[in-house]
């Protein structure tokens, strides 16, 4: 399940916070990768925040932690820690270690059934218009019998003629209206499986068209995944919903204005989410951010860079400058966590954060610094 959307990498930009300064052991922009160095594969290297020489020193460090903190080496959890432990590198070992970043394109099941709902609802809608199209030729038919009938009432004074001319129509009212019928029940039954078709179609949607990012949708599938993972391995993540402050929102006065101050915010977010992160706009201008393998401690730490970056981002609206201002609330997952309590317990968290005027608010704990 984990890797059913990776199609859609276009979703989301990414940059890591944590920049250092690079050494000067690190001129070359392949040194660091150890291209053009003597550096031995596989040398012993520090689990911390020691600057790795190569990218198989990188490799071991990565296998070590992952090993220290009893996760398991899979292709998922290698992709996280790989993205996690560059925030203590250089920002120059970081530009070339993203290079090798890349996701998988290769289609899915889960796609390939959508395709397969998307070919059926096309079969369904041609099916209607076609139906639509025979009705419409009755319809042009019944025109043509009236225009018919209509002269030869006008042509004849004769009352024998004119009852035959009245017995004929009814006759022909009557076959077409009993042709008529068959065809509008077979367009009913035909709009009523295109609709359910679109509908089936729509529910494995998983992007959002506004903001460009994944949907709800999307990111209770990868909640529960998340979940199946904590449960199985028995590490922490997080989930953060966000929100624009009740003081900003108030400075709203239009949808228009509303959409623009969303975007920001989710650029924002895009900047500083990792690959790894599920970042998706949850409906009533809610995003919510899903963290794997990070605890409450790394999500808070996640919110305040989040709060800092919108803090001094400005926009206009026409000609008014204002600053932008997020509230956040925060669920971490555990082993003891179940899937209808986690984003509950998030959005709790986010409605306490916006009520008091606070950064953010933990669920299961107190409220934090004002704005």
């Amino acid at each position: 399940m984990k890797d059913d959307f990776d199609s859609f990498e276009g979703l989301q930009s990414f940059e890591t916070e944590g920049i250092e300064e690079a050494s000067a052991n690190n001129a070359s922009s392949f040194s660091s990768f150890g291209l053009d160095s003597d550096s031995t594969p596989g040398e012993s290297v520090n689990t911390g925040s020691a600057e790795s020489n190569t990218l198989e020193d990188y490799g071991a460090q990565i296998i070590r932690t992952l090993s220290a903190n009893g996760i398991a080496p899979t292709p998922y959890n290698y992709r996280i820690y790989f993205e996690k432990l560059l925030e203590d590198k250089t920002q120059q070992f970081k530009d070339n270690a993203t290079q090798f970043i890349s996701l998988d394109l290769t289609p899915t099941e889960r796609q390939a059934l959508l395709e397969d709902k998307v070919l059926r609802a096309k079969n369904h809608m041609v099916n209607t218009l076609q139906q639509v199209g025979t009705a419409y030729k009755n319809l042009q038919l019944l025109q043509n019998i009236l225009k018919k009938h209509e002269s030869e009432v006008s042509a004849t004074n004769n009352a024998i003629a004119l009852q035959n001319i009245i017995t004929v129509f009814e006759k022909e009212l009557k076959s077409l209206g009993e042709t008529t019928k068959v065809q509008l029940q077979n367009i009913k039954v035909s709009y009523d499986r295109s609709m359910q078709a679109i509908e089936s179609i729509a529910n494995n949607i998983i992007c959002d068209e506004k903001y460009g990012l994944y949907n709800r949708n999307f990111l209770d599938i990868r909640l529960l995944a998340e979940l199946e993972s904590i449960h199985a391995e028995n590490h922490k993540s997080s989930l953060i919903l966000i929100q624009i402050t009740k003081s900003l929102a108030r400075r709203i006065t239009s949808d228009k204005s509303s959409i623009l101050i969303n975007r920001a915010i989710s650029k924002i977010l895009q900047k500083i989410a990792n690959k790894s992160d599920v970042l998706a706009y949850c409906g009533s201008e809610v995003f919510g951010i899903l963290l794997s393998h990070s605890d409450r401690e790394a999500a808070k730490r996640f919110a305040n860079r989040l709060i800092e970056k919108v803090s001094t981002t400005n926009i206009f609206l026409g000609e008014e400058e204002i600053s932008l201002s997020v509230c956040t609330g925060i669920a971490e997952i555990n082993g003891s966590s179940k899937s209808k309590d986690v984003f509950k317990n998030a959005l709790e968290a986010l409605k306490k954060a916006s009520s008091s005027n606070v950064s953010f608010v933990v669920a299961g704990e107190g409220k934090e610094k004002k704005h």
